[in-house]
Order: structure tokens, then sequence, then C-alpha cells
């Protein structure tokens, strides 16, 4: 498990997941696809339909594979709490019934187990990720998520706790106890978990879509002129470009101009200055009539030159 959870018995999350994968074991049962209906605590967002595709394949061909994690709804339905993807799959298999696990789980239990699954088998979008581990805060501390997000990025910010001799706050003691959890460090979350929750509408459809990575998100959301953003997420995805290649676009794309004057110009300025100069110093070129009206008709070319 390459997220490095750690599920020992002993852990936050070890006692939790492995009574429930004991009673895996011997508490399954057969229910209508029907039966089911989407978790209220799901946290992924997007479902490929490609990969939905792929597995009803298999389900058609060689039965139903795993099991749903469920808890009754109702005297005849059951909220899913973790398999929704198998469900999807199995409906569009064509099949009549799945194999369940039946639980009464609270609703915190629903949630973090639902959670866990899911970032296990590294599913998650990391914006799915950050709002279903505020989600399970909010439940599971009793504060509202934009507390959460003040508490991590105020009490929780490196400078501050580098300064403060005390002990964290109870609620940031709770945030990063969750964290831990999930084998995310505070500062990790804070600065790049967080940041997904202000990306632009597009780039969060693409990234929870899979189709480019938080990486050439974070890279792309470097551009903040709407229309080059969204050539450039274009060309990310239709070119399936790698992260070095979008870093390339986006640095061409955000550099600033030279500001320094080339030295053609510069001659040329420097010529108009001291040409200017010396038809002040000499005021009898101006009684010249001719050369009056020709230096007028000069300025006029000038300065139509300067309006195209």
């Amino acid at each position: 498990m390459s997220n490095g959870f750690d599920l020992s018995e002993g852990s936050i999350l070890g006692g939790f997941v492995s009574n429930r994968r004991k009673k895996e074991d011997t508490a399954t049962t057969w229910l209508s696809v029907d039966q089911l209906t989407p978790g209220r605590f799901q946290p992924r967002k997007f479902f490929s339909q490609e990969g939905l595709d792929k597995l009803a394949e298999s389900f058609r061909s060689q039965g139903f594979r795993g099991t749903i994690n469920v808890r009754p709804a109702d005297d005849a339905h059951y909220e899913i709490i973790a398999g929704e993807r198998r469900w999807r799959a199995a409906q569009l298999a064509g099949l009549d019934k799945v194999r369940c696990i039946v639980e009464d789980y609270s609703d915190n239990e629903a949630l973090e187990f639902a959670l866990t699954e899911n970032l296990q088998r590294e599913d998650l979008s990391k914006l799915e990720e950050t709002e279903g581990i505020l989600r399970l805060i909010e439940t599971k501390l009793g504060i509202t998520t934009e507390e959460a997000i003040s508490i991590i990025r105020t009490d929780g910010h490196p400078d501050k706790v580098s300064r403060c001799d005390a002990a964290p706050n109870e609620m940031l003691t709770g945030i990063i106890e969750i964290l831990s959890a999930f084998n995310i460090n505070l500062q990790t979350f804070r600065s790049k978990n967080l940041r997904t929750l202000s990306l632009p509408k597009e780039l969060k459809s693409a990234h929870l879509e899979g189709k480019i990575s938080y990486s050439v998100t974070m890279e792309l959301n470097k551009v903040k002129d709407e229309e080059k953003r969204a050539l450039l997420l274009e060309e990310a995805v239709t070119e399936a470009l790698t992260f070095r290649e979008v870093q390339e676009r986006v640095q061409a794309v955000t550099a600033k101009p030279e500001k320094t004057t080339s030295k053609a110009v510069t001659a040329v300025v420097n010529e108009f200055q001291a040409t200017a100069k010396r038809i002040k110093a000499d005021a009898h070129l101006l009684r010249n009539t001719k050369k009056r009206e020709r230096l007028q008709e000069l300025l006029a070319e000038i300065g139509a030159v300067l309006e195209e």
C-alpha cells in the first residue's frame, strides 16, 4: 500500500478497519441492486465511464466480484458505505444482485471507512482527498469546515508553531491526529491540499476527472489569464503532456518581457534629443521661413508616425 497508512490494530484507524474486515469474512449477503442507494459520505465525485465499462464487462463474463459495504437505510433499502463503483458497474452489467456486508455504521464511521477505503486504493484526486478529510474533521471534532481551515492556516502555520512554546490547542491536536491517520503532515495539508479548494472551475473539473495530475493542475494554475490557461489545459489533455512539458509552456506564457531598450531605439532617441537641442540653441534657423516651414513639415510627419 503506497499511501503508507498505519493500519495496525493499535493505530487510530487500524482498530476500526481491522474489526470491520474481520466481520467481512462471514457477514456477507446478496441484495438486489435496486435496494441499494449511493452513500451520503461518498468522497468520490467522479467515476470514470471507461473504468465502469471495463468492470461491467468483467462482471458479465465472470459474475460479480468483491463486496459492497452497506448500512440499513429503511425497511427495504440500504445505503452504500464503500463499493459504489462496483454497484454502478453491476447495474451496467445488468446484474440483479450483489454481495454485500450489512452493518450498522454511525455517520462518523461511514465517512471514515469510505475515505480510508478510497485512499488505500489511491482512487481519490487531491481535491476529493482534501474535501473528504475536511468533512471527517468536521464530523469527528464538531467544527465547521471553515473553522478547520482557519485553525490549520493560523494555529497550524509553521511560523506560529515554531514560535509557540505552549502546547497546540485541542482542535489543532485533533486535526493533526486525523491527518496522521492518513499519513499526511499538517504543513503538507496546509500548503498543498488546501490550495486545491481555490482552483478555477475548469482546473478542478479536469483534476477530478483524472485528466491532469495534481502537479500539472497546480502548474497550470500559475497562468492567471483565463484564455491562455484554457488553451494550455486543452493542450495538456489532448496531447498528454508531461509535467516538464507543461512547466515549459507555462514559463513561456508567464515570462515577463524584458524592459531593456534596444541599441537602435536608444540611438534614435539620442539623435532626436540632440537635434531638438541644436534647434533650441540656434534661433537663427527658425527665422528662415523655408527652413522653419520644412521643420514644421518634418514634425508633422513624425507626429503621424507616432500615431500609427
